[in-house]
């Protein structure tokens, strides 16, 4: 990746954790518990994307998808590389033949103001490998969203390798 890309990148993730901490200032500055009117309605929002991503995931619609996701998208993903929205999508379209099943163990969405909530949770992610075996992954994430034109957007998306959560 040119210097330039990294360059943006790096400008866009600072630009969303300053709009981040802007929102959690103005709701301290407020006197607010953290659930400002209309915060609830974007976290149920967001969860329902959230779960719709897996959906249209496994149903291999991409252009769906990229609705969803912004054009300035930033992904820190599970070896510590970046990626934008085009090498994320290209990576799935890699893994759909293998896929078996996308489960979300958990997920949580914080809003953090009334236009961007982080969404973190638990992912499950079964594929087949070259032997046939089904070989599960899991990944914890943090999504960031923003409601933009009237739509939410996730923005950026970083992914840690993790185990599954015991029950």
């Amino acid at each position: 990746m040119n210097q330039a890309v990294v360059r943006n990148i790096v400008a866009i993730g600072s630009a969303i954790l300053l709009m981040c901490a802007g929102g959690w200032m103005s709701s301290a500055r407020a006197g607010q518990s953290g659930k400002a009117a209309g915060y609830a309605v974007a976290e149920r929002a967001v969860t329902k994307l959230e779960q719709e991503w897996f959906a249209i995931q496994q149903a291999n619609d991409w252009a769906k998808l990229s609705k969803i996701i912004s054009d300035d998208f930033v992904l820190v993903d599970s070896d510590g590389s970046l990626g934008n929205k085009e090498s994320m999508i290209a990576a799935y379209k890699e893994e759909a033949p293998r896929v078996v099943s996308l489960k979300m163990q958990v997920m949580v969405a914080h809003a953090v103001a009334g236009n961007t909530v982080i969404a973190s949770g638990l992912d499950d992610i079964a594929t087949k490998s070259a032997s046939g075996d089904t070989v599960h992954r899991y990944e914890r994430f943090i999504d960031t969203w923003v409601m933009r034109d009237g739509r939410w957007q996730c923005v950026a998306e970083q992914v840690t390798l993790a185990k599954p959560d015991r029950k």
